[in-house]
C-alpha cells in the first residue's frame, strides 16, 4: 500500500477502486487506537486527469489516504475520539 502523496496519475489511469471509509477509534488518553470501523463507499474509475483532480481535492478532507493498486482499493482514513479509554490507561491515571 502506498501513502497517496507517493502516487502518480498514471497509476491510476483506467483503473476501478473501491472505496473504503476507514474510522479509528482512539484512546482519549494515549491516542491510540481502540477499534476501527470499515464502511465501502462505492466504487469509481479514474478515465482521464479531471477525475484524477477531482478525486485529490475530495481526498484532502481525510486524515490520511492510502492505495492498494494490486487489489483496487483506496483506503479513507478519518480519526475519532469517542470518549472511550483502554483499560491500561486507566490504570496508569
Amino acid at each position: 500500500m502506498k501513502k497517496l502523496d507517493e502516487t502518480r496519475f498514471e497509476q491510476f489511469l483506467d483503473k476501478k477502486f473501491v472505496l473504503i471509509r476507514t474510522v479509528e477509534m482512539l484512546c482519549e488518553v494515549c491516542r491510540k487506537p481502540l477499534r476501527t470501523r470499515e464502511e465501502i463507499l462505492r466504487q469509481f474509475r479514474i478515465a482521464n486527469r479531471e477525475d484524477y483532480e477531482n478525486f485529490l481535492n475530495r481526498a484532502r478532507i481525510h486524515d490520511r489516504v492510502e492505495v492498494d493498486f494490486e487489489n483496487g482499493k483506496i483506503y479513507l482514513y478519518d480519526h475519532d475520539f469517542p470518549g472511550d479509554i483502554h483499560p491500561e490507561c486507566i490504570e496508569k491515571l
